[in-house]
């Protein structure tokens, strides 16, 4: 059994440097069935690991351990001890941690017919031997602007992200198609899933022609490059018969150092499996984010959408709502627009622009509300043909420090 254990991981390395399938997939799953199931401290004592662990640091740690000290790397270097020991003593330790990395990545590689390769598709910048790659982010949005003590710009991030679409460029199965699958966002916070687009199969979305809009929802928190953001696409479609065949899965990456110094905006695109995808983003500086509701107050109403974007950015814009071409529902006094995103990053100094187009009783509006920083809770009243609209806005910070008691990473 011993030998088997340590045979195996050299196996694991040997074939994923040849590239050999076969052996990989032996290898792979004469690992996967020994750690099955089992918890980060119980596999570490199969694969005889204790030089790099101190007893004491628990499942948890571990994978942080992991994590900080490899994300620098491209290599996927693995931590050493915080004690002093010969290379010797941690050799077989190291080996078996790229092995067990081998074998989570193995479990998200697949043949990509688009590229005629074997692809990895999912995040996998540094080791996962002990990191849950389906775990959410737990950080959330900061306080409101009028708890942070002044100057606002030394308490907040210096940049953050707006995803402003996310498009179906080409589809090589033609249109219309129904969507479904996810989409996460990862980032230096903590590299944990941020979710963008969450559909099941039995709620997919129809896409009718290229440059199609998914709708994205409100992630967690703001998004918060140290240099990059790291798209996770796991796409299907649903034919009428009920089959599901992989429409996009892979990783993108938002890189700020390659955004036109004369622009605020920029796409990045995945060519993949029956699709090129485009995520567009919006590099906010100095950001404060809004919360934004809709309210009718005397209505009826029928509001068809509802866009945002900054002062000195016209160029792009987030749908907040969109009825796609139906007939919008018609909204009583009383009742609230149904926003799918209701968060926009504004950079510290400029304006928010929203837009709101729809139908009152005999009259068509489409006005656009522009609105200053503020400091807390903003109410706003706008007469839009017969009706009257009143738009909130809650402000709050994304932080890098901490707010009084609240300990608040963002």
């Amino acid at each position: 059994m011993q030998l088997l254990l340590q045979l195996t991981p050299f196996q694991a390395r040997a074939s994923e440097y040849l590239q050999i399938r076969g052996l990989i997939d032996l290898a792979c799953q004469t690992i996967a069935s020994k750690i099955k199931g089992k918890s980060p401290r119980e596999i570490c004592n199969i694969f005889n690991i204790k030089s790099v662990f101190p007893p004491e640091l628990d499942g948890e740690t571990i994978a942080k351990r992991l994590q900080d000290s490899a994300t620098c790397s491209s290599d996927k270097e693995l931590p050493c001890s915080e004690t002093p020991c010969l290379i010797q003593e941690l050799e077989f330790e190291e080996k078996a941690l790229q092995a067990l990395d081998i074998v989570r990545c193995q479990e998200f590689t697949g043949y990509d017919p688009k590229v005629n390769a074997y692809t990895r598709t999912r995040f996998d910048i540094f080791n996962l031997a002990f990191f849950e790659l389906d775990k959410e982010s737990e950080f959330c949005r900061g306080p409101r602007l009028n708890m942070i003590p002044s100057p606002i710009r030394d308490s907040i991030v210096g940049s953050c992200v707006n995803v402003i679409t996310l498009k179906v460029k080409e589809s090589e199965v033609g249109f219309p198609i129904k969507v479904f699958g996810t989409v996460v966002a990862r980032d230096q916070v903590d590299y944990r899933c941020v979710y963008l687009f969450r559909r099941e199969r039995d709620d997919p979305q129809l896409i009718t022609s290229a440059d199609g809009k998914l709708t994205l929802m409100d992630p967690c928190r703001g998004l918060v490059p140290a240099d990059r953001i790291y798209f996770e696409m796991n796409l299907k479609i649903v034919h009428d018969g009920g089959e599901v065949e992989d429409f996009s899965k892979g990783v993108i990456v938002f890189n700020r150092a390659r955004l036109p110094n004369d622009k605020q905006t920029m796409g990045v695109s995945l060519n993949s499996y029956l699709s090129r995808v485009e995520v567009r983003c919006a590099y906010v500086v100095y950001p404060i984010e809004a919360t934004i509701e809709v309210n009718i107050l005397k209505g009826p109403c029928s509001v068809s959408r509802v866009a945002a974007w900054t002062t000195k950015n016209y160029e792009y814009s987030m749908d907040l709502y969109n009825s796609g071409g139906e007939a919008a529902a018609e909204i009583e006094a009383g009742g609230t627009v149904p926003l799918s995103r209701r968060v926009v990053a504004v950079p510290l100094g400029r304006k928010l622009v929203l837009l709101v187009t729809g139908r009152s009783v005999g009259d068509v509006f489409d006005k656009n509300v522009i609105a200053p920083l503020g400091r807390s809770t903003e109410l706003m009243h706008y007469k839009l043909g017969s009706a009257l609209v009143e738009v909130k806005l809650v402000w709050t910070a994304v932080m890098i420090k901490d707010v009084g008691d609240e300990s608040l990473l963002m």
